[in-house]
This record gives structure tokens, sequence and C-alpha cells, in this order.
């Protein structure tokens, strides 16, 4: 498989009470109000924030600020201290806890100013947020809920506490431990190592699942390929992509992009997840990319010599037909070339 068939290739480059006398009514509600009122973390304020293009700082800033509130306890001890001594969310491979959901592959850590406290989240399939508390290696976390970062915007600025995401973001941190590098509010950069976060759309890099990790090998039509993944990159028969979200609404903006725009987002790829025949496929295309599907990667199991190996799935077009296999070593790949799977849907079964 080469390069052009990739597709990726980059041709454009997250009560009331109910009480019986008016008296008691009245001064219970104000006791109400005002226990209502003590229990936030911050002052209210008018200030809103909207969860649409959220930088990485801002993504777990809104998490702490509605777990903080929403949960209490040990999240709204973090958040309150956070204010002082700042925000720092670690990155780990969500392998590192015990968790209902394992989400993309990645679990955030949310400490105050490095000081962890046992609270994660993950993102799910779906990019919503999965919060945790007493995580710690080796034990099993207490998921606390599932939830979409709209509906935290919602209930953060029906609370008056949108002003509170903010200063939490201002000096957060973002720091991958799982082999990357360190982010912070005022490089406005993800757990990355570059500073391309915020800029062309950019909403950060997208967190590859662990499964999908590593090198892969193929020699499908008669061509060697190598594909290296890691967590945030996809290396190509010597080709890098760095793998990214994107504000759909900059690309509807940016229909007709500029030179400068193509040339600086070249080795961008902008990614999602995409449910379809019977499994989660990687999707990447080019950061500009209008027509086409781009390419897609999935990890499947397939019976080898007769035993199960894990192969990446390559797929693309429309129906998302399968163009290429890859094997976890090459004298795999070249005893399987060309192999087809009962399983796998290829472009010739539709003929």
């Amino acid at each position: 498989m080469n390069r052009k068939q990739t597709g990726i290739l980059l041709a454009t480059g997250l009560a009331a009470l109910t009480l019986a006398g008016c008296s008691n009514n009245s001064s219970s509600q104000k006791r109400q109000s005002t226990s209502s009122s003590a229990s936030l973390i911050a002052k209210k304020s008018s200030v809103k924030v909207s969860a649409q293009g959220m930088s990485p700082q801002q993504s777990v800033s809104l998490v702490t600020a509605y777990a903080g509130n929403r949960y209490g306890g040990a999240w709204a001890q973090t958040a309150k201290q956070a204010r002082q001594s700042g925000l720092q969310v670690n990155l780990y491979p969500t392998s590192r806890y015990q968790l209902s959901d394992n989400g993309q592959g990645m679990a955030y850590d949310v400490t105050a100013g490095g000081q962890a406290n046992g609270l994660v989240y993950t993102i799910d399939q779906n990019d919503d947020v999965v919060i945790y508390q007493g995580a710690q290696p080796g034990k099993r976390a207490k998921k606390l809920v599932t939830i979409s970062k709209p509906a935290m915007a919602k209930y953060v600025n029906a609370h008056g506490q949108g002003a509170l995401v903010n200063d939490l973001a201002k000096n957060a941190q973002v720091v991958d431990k799982s082999g990357g590098a360190t982010s912070n509010g005022n490089a406005n950069a993800a757990s990355y190592g570059d500073n391309a976060t915020g800029k062309y759309g950019n909403k950060g890099p997208f967190a590859v699942p662990a499964d999908m990790q590593g090198t892969w090998y193929s020699a499908d039509h008669d061509d060697e390929s190598t594909v290296t993944i890691s967590d945030h990159e996809m290396n190509i028969d010597g080709d890098t992509v760095k793998l990214y979200h994107q504000d759909s609404q900059y690309a509807q903006d940016n229909d007709q992009p500029s030179d400068d725009q193509v040339s600086a987002t070249k080795d961008w790829g902008r990614t999602q997840f995409l449910h379809d025949d019977g499994g989660t496929w990687l999707n990447i295309q080019g950061w500009f990319q209008g027509a086409g599907d781009g390419t897609s990667y999935m990890v499947k199991t397939e019976n080898i010599d007769g035993k199960p190996v894990k192969v990446l799935v390559v797929g693309e077009g429309a129906e998302n037909w399968v163009t290429a296999v890859y094997y976890p070593s090459k004298a795999m790949a070249q005893q399987q070339a060309d192999q087809k799977y009962d399983d796998l849907h290829y472009q010739d079964d539709d003929d």
C-alpha cells in the first residue's frame, strides 16, 4: 500500500421544601438560598462559557468547575485549591487505573498544583466526559457521571460559575506523562509539544486508543508499507501526520483556504471516530480536505494459523472498503499479503 492509497495524504493538507406556614416557608427558603450560595465554589457572576471551541485548558477547567460544584468533596476541594496553586492535569494511559470506561485511551488526572487527589476523567467514543473519583493505580475508581461538554457548560452557567472556569483556565497546565510534553495557558498548547492548539481551528491533540498504538506492517498490493502510531501521531512510510480535533465551524468558514493556511497545516490530520461495520474506526482527513472520505483505521482480531492476532485494518471510500491490512510483524505481513478475511468489507464484495 503506497502513499496514494492512504487517502489522508494531505491533498489539502471534548427541592424545594413543602411547608405549611407562610412565615416558616419564607424563612426556610431564605436559609435554603443562603445554603445553596454558600456551597458554590466561587461567587456567582453573569459570565457565561461556551463548550464550542474550548482550548484544552478551558476544557479541564470546565470539568473541574462542574464536578466541584455538582459533587463537592474532593472535586470541590481541588477546584478551590487550584484557584491559589493552579490547575494541573496529568495525562496517563487509562490502563494505569481501573475504570469502567477506558474511553479513547487517555486518562486526565486533575490536580491542584500537581497534588493528586484521585480525580480522573476520560473522553468516551462520543466525545462525552466520564468523571471519576477515588482513582488510584490498581484501585477501582468510582464513576460519577457521563456528560457532554455542552451540558456541563449549561450547568455552570445556570449556577453563575462561568468566571470560575475562566479563572482556572488562565494558569492551567496539561502535562503529558505518557511520553509527551507540557503545555500551559500562556502558550495555549496542548500536551503535544507544539503551539498548534487554537490556530486554524485546532482544538487540540487527538488521543489515539492504546490498542492502535505501535508499529504495523503490510505487504499488500506488492508494496511493503510500515505505519507507526503514537498517542497523537501517525507515521506512514516516513510521512508524519499530527492528529488533532478540528473546530467544525472553522472548517465551514474556510472552505477556500489560502496558500499560507494550507502550508501551515500540511502535516495536520483532522481526526474523529466513525462507527461502521460493527466497529469503531479512527478516521483521518487532510485539514482542509473537501471531497473524499479520508482514511479510516480499526484494530480487529483475526484467526491466523489457528491463533487470534490483532491486525490494523485500513478502510477508504464511500463504503469504507478495506484496502489493506497491517500486521504486528513484517514476517507475518509477507506471509498474509493480500489475504482477505470474511468479516471485512472489500470493494469487490459489492460487484
